[in-house]
């Protein structure tokens, strides 16, 4: 965990002596016989409000968001309100793709506090409205909010003003004011509106200009108030009152980016609104969004199911997807804490893309880690360079197996399956090139400063220098994706190529880092060829993603796990207990906290060992201890009321079953648990063809359903209901285990068993045994890579990766020769037509004397072109390239240089990346386009790709994958 707040975070491989614990190289300890004591928590609260509708063989969500749609009260709300004192805090939860407030402060009316765009932006009130004469203060206890909206009241006298704030999906932030006179006089009160970022103007709006955090984009707000005209840099407005009479008006600031043309549509738009329209189109378009995007989960206890939907909720809340042009954060991508360090951490992405996948629309799982291969300069994976404050570690992640799962759920066109093997088999290459120094085939490091393990992570106190470390399973488990990625291209030379380094992972790992002296496997160190006494989670990283041969002596290691005394249920530390011990005891304590990233690898330790390592010491009662648990540690002392996830938690109490410190960073999202109820619980198992498969891990609910999961092009639900006990729970659904596609019921099962399932004939196998009492064929279920992806925004964010969702249009620059007019040092021309508009390598003009350069590309051949497209480099770090200030395609006509007619080019004026150029067809052997670099910069290519759309092939929409 990271470290509390106070600690310093610093290199403990530089800081720390030789350490040698008498008895580390004793022999093997004998199996453990604790068994897990912890029993299960005890939830405490108001009752958990139940949906207005009950369970539909269709789309629950959408049933839920109907009965409820007329009005402005909705379901999630009052699932998620938090009345009055927040024992969290006041962190407001209503936010938009990019703005938010990063600290909330509720004394001011408005939205005081730290306003931010994708991070804090200069640490001041968005906007505050004041209201004169008289002090008006808030009563606390009339204060709720729910996901959607922030409501208060203010009083001063006999004046009351009532509140109620929101911010719209397109950075609008609204507060609604009425103004209530209680007393028996009439009165005139002055409403004031000021905002830090919007101070200039006249009439009745005002408007600003401000760089956001490590100036990535620019913000143009829009600042104006129903009634209100601008004076003395704020907005102003004169309202009489009568005896008992109130009325009702709005503010709303916009964050305008140049890169988001809704911002300002949306910002016109509400603008217009009164103020109650305002209100319910923005609560009904919030929740509309639940309808189309989640899938209705329910189990039988109401604290498991609030915390589910809480967990989808911290989805949304720490999802950034402001399309800054360039090569940060141009992608739609979650991010760790918005709350808190606020970035894409590469480390816990995998972890988000799990839960992601699940939302229906693939955006959300795709953005991420299309993102992190982006901006990973054709390497090992990195954090998101846009925020480089914060951890920058790589080396335990399995981003691309999540990648990979996330297109076996929702699938597409070969080209996404493309770019997601690339990024898959750099980083695998990466990875191994920057931390195998000894070429065994086992990563190696010194420093456990990366999220989830800092001073936690013992092993790196026992010596210093150089360990060989399990976490390498992951870098096996992502060569995995690649095989599979490039299987299914049939590009059978790379999938091969891949197999192989990870059969040298797997084989390097086993015979490494095995010890069967002690039968576990243990991080080695180098120098010494020693292996490390003291533990983690981390070792067993090998089993989560089934790399280890199923034999007993390799079970064997699984042994600690019965014993709470090595690695309990809860807390889920990131240390063997005893080692923390033995750490403490030679004066290396460390810390030991404990967090949701904990519990993730836990359950995926579980998850694959109750599949592929049955054993006597890890069972389905553990696995169930521990959902409970990790819904549990959500809650402030175990009350319903409050979910807040921490960044960490520590100091638990054993005896009183509390926890003493949780830390600063609220609503946090690191780590992901909802797949567990879907894949585990209810069963389902990914696949790469098109049939269906259960194999679910029964701890005895007696009844839950996972309803209207998006499954490539169709529907899915899963549903028990236990025979046993002879209750019906949900209406027009059979006792049984059953799935239904599209609404339709495709089987029932007598038992909680495995399942494979061939929807084009009805057939149902079970393994493990087991009745159908019912199978019918419901046919269409497509292969991942037979479904169409076409949605917009999907389009639109795979062309900004390269890839063309629209068209097989071939790339008439692959294959090409290239040449420029300057080619600066470390740069090639042939590294712009390599296929994949990643950072590096470039084609870069740096040093260049000219003014206008150009880049030309030899067809070999004559080709009829219409189509240009490139992607330019924005090094903002360095400051040496930049989109240029114009550019020109010009072609051969066989003797000199001619433009090419009627250039139609999107966007209008050069931007960061992505670039789309139309002109009139030519036939030519010789294309090239000019620069004209912007002032003090140059210009540089990280792609560039020229097609005949006239003559190409457009996919079929018939199957879209998204809704």
């Amino acid at each position: 965990m990271r470290l509390a707040p106070g600690r310093k975070r610093r290199s403990w491989a530089a800081a720390l002596a030789v350490v040698l614990v008498a008895g580390a190289l004793a022999a093997p300890a004998t199996p453990a016989a604790a068994s897990q004591t912890i029993g299960y928590p005890t939830f405490s609260g108001p009752a958990v409000p139940a949906p207005p509708v009950g369970y539909r063989t269709g789309n629950t969500m959408q049933a839920i968001y109907d009965a409820e749609s007329g009005g402005t009260d909705f379901w999630l709300d009052r699932l998620l309100g938090r009345p009055g004192n927040d024992p969290a805090g006041t962190w407001l939860m209503t936010r938009g793709r990019g703005m938010f407030m990063y600290t909330h402060n509720p004394s001011v009316i408005g939205f005081g506090g730290n306003a931010a765009y994708w991070d804090n932006i200069s640490s001041q009130n968005a906007y505050a409205v004041t209201v004169s004469p008289g002090t008006f203060t808030e009563q606390v206890s009339s204060r709720w909010q729910g996901p959607s909206h922030w409501r208060g009241v203010y009083t001063s006298g006999s004046v009351r003003v009532e509140v109620s704030k929101f911010i719209t999906q397109q950075n609008v932030a609204v507060t609604n004011l009425n103004l209530v006179n209680a007393g028996s006089g009439s009165v005139t009160l002055q409403v004031r509106a000021t905002s830090p970022y919007a101070a200039s103007g006249s009439g009745s709006e005002l408007t600003g200009s401000r760089a956001v955090k490590n100036g990535l984009t620019t913000i143009y707000p829009r600042f104006s108030g129903d009634g209100f005209t601008v004076s003395s840099g704020g907005l102003n407005r004169s309202v009489t009152l009568g005896a008992g009479q109130s009325l009702s008006t709005k503010v709303q600031l916009g964050f305008v980016t140049n890169e988001i043309p809704e911002s300002l549509t949306e910002y016109t738009t509400y603008r217009g609104y009164a103020p109650a329209t305002a209100f319910a189109t923005h609560v009904r378009a919030y929740h509309r969004w639940w309808a189309e995007n989640i899938p209705y989960i329910d189990v039988p206890d109401p604290a498991i199911k609030k915390n589910v939907y809480y967990r989808w909720w911290l989805m949304r809340f720490n999802y950034l997807d402001v399309d800054i042009p360039g090569q940060d954060f141009q992608f739609p991508t979650s991010v760790e804490g918005a709350l808190g360090y606020n970035n894409a951490i590469v480390l816990t992405q995998p972890m988000h893309i799990d839960d992601l996948k699940y939302l229906r629309n693939p955006i959300y799982s795709y953005g991420p880690w299309t993102s992190i291969g982006q901006v990973s300069r054709n390497g090992r994976f990195v954090d998101n360079p846009g925020d480089p404050e914060n951890w920058s570690n790589s080396y335990t992640q399995y981003v691309s197996e999540a990648a990979w799962r996330s297109y076996q759920i929702h699938g597409g066109q070969p080209a996404i399956v493309t770019n997601l093997a690339r990024y898959a088999e750099q980083d695998v290459k990466g990875q191994l090139a920057t931390y195998d120094t000894n070429n065994n085939g086992v990563i190696e490091y010194d420093w456990g400063a990366m999220t989830g393990n800092d001073a936690d992570a013992v092993s790196f106190h026992w010596r210093s220098g150089n360990l060989d470390r399990a976490e390498g399973a992951y870098v096996w488990s992502n060569a995995m994706a690649a095989v599979q990625a490039y299987t299914l291209l049939g590009n059978t030379a790379k999938a091969n190529e891949m197999q192989t380094i990870a059969n040298r992972i797997r084989d390097g790992i086993v015979n490494v880092l095995w010890n069967p002296s002690r039968q576990l496997l243990e991080h080695r160190h180098v120098a010494t060829n020693t292996h490390v006494p003291w533990k983690e989670i981390n070792n067993y990283y090998p089993y989560s993603v089934g790399l280890m041969p199923n034999t007993d002596q390799y079970r064997q290691a699984l042994r600690l796990f019965d014993d709470p005394a090595e690695y309990p249920i809860f807390p889920f530390f990131t240390a063997n207990q005893r080692d923390k011990a033995a750490a403490a005891a030679a004066g290396q304590p460390g810390s030991n906290n404990f967090s949701t990233i904990n519990s993730t690898v836990q359950f995926r330790l579980y998850s694959s060992v109750l599949r592929n390592y049955p054993n006597q010491w890890m069972t389905a009662e553990n696995y169930k201890q521990l959902l409970y648990w990790n819904a549990w540690a959500q809650y402030i002392g175990g009350n319903t009321q409050w979910p807040d996830a921490n960044e960490f938690w520590a100091d638990w109490n054993g005896s009183t079953r509390t926890i003493a410190y949780r830390s600063w960073i609220h609503h946090n999202i690191l780590g992901s648990s909802n797949w567990t109820v879907i894949e585990d619980v209810a069963g389902l198992r990914p696949r790469t063809d098109s049939q269906i498969e259960l194999s679910p891990i029964n701890i005895n609910w007696s009844h839950f359903a996972v309803n209207n999961l998006r499954y490539r092009n169709m529907d899915l639900s899963v549903v028990w209901d236990d025979p046993a006990d002879g209750v019906t729970r949900y209406s027009g659904v059979p006792q049984g285990y059953s799935v239904y596609l599209n609404g339709t019921r495709a089987f029932t099962v007598d038992r909680l068993t495995r399942v494979l399932y061939n929807p084009a004939t009805g057939a149902v196998s079970l393994p493990a045994g087991g009745t159908a009492s019912f199978a019918t064929a419901v046919p269409g279920l497509q292969a991942p890579q037979q479904v169409v992806q076409n949605s917009a925004r999907m389009v639109d964010i795979f062309a900004k990766a390269g890839a063309d969702l629209t068209s097989t249009t071939p790339n008439l620059a692959q294959g090409a020769t290239a040449t420029a007019s300057y080619t600066a040092s470390g740069t090639s021309t042939g590294a712009a037509i390599d296929g994949f508009p990643i950072n590096e390598p470039i084609w870069g003009s740096y040093g260049s004397p000219n003014a206008t350069d150009s880049y030309e590309l030899n067809l070999g051949q004559a080709r009829t072109v219409d189509e240009v497209r490139l992607w330019f480099r924005d090094d903002r770090a360095t400051n040496r390239y930049r989109p240029p200030s114009a550019y020109n395609v010009q072609y051969w006509n066989g003797s000199a240089w001619v433009n090419a007619a009627a250039q139609a080019k999107s966007p209008a004026a050069p931007r960061s990346n992505y670039n789309r150029v139309g002109f009139t067809p030519v036939s030519t052997q010789r294309l090239r386009v000019q620069f004209t670099h912007a002032s003090g910069c140059r210009t540089g290519l990280t792609e560039i790709k020229a097609y005949n759309r006239a003559g190409g092939t457009l996919l079929s929409a018939a199957s879209a994958g998204s809704p």
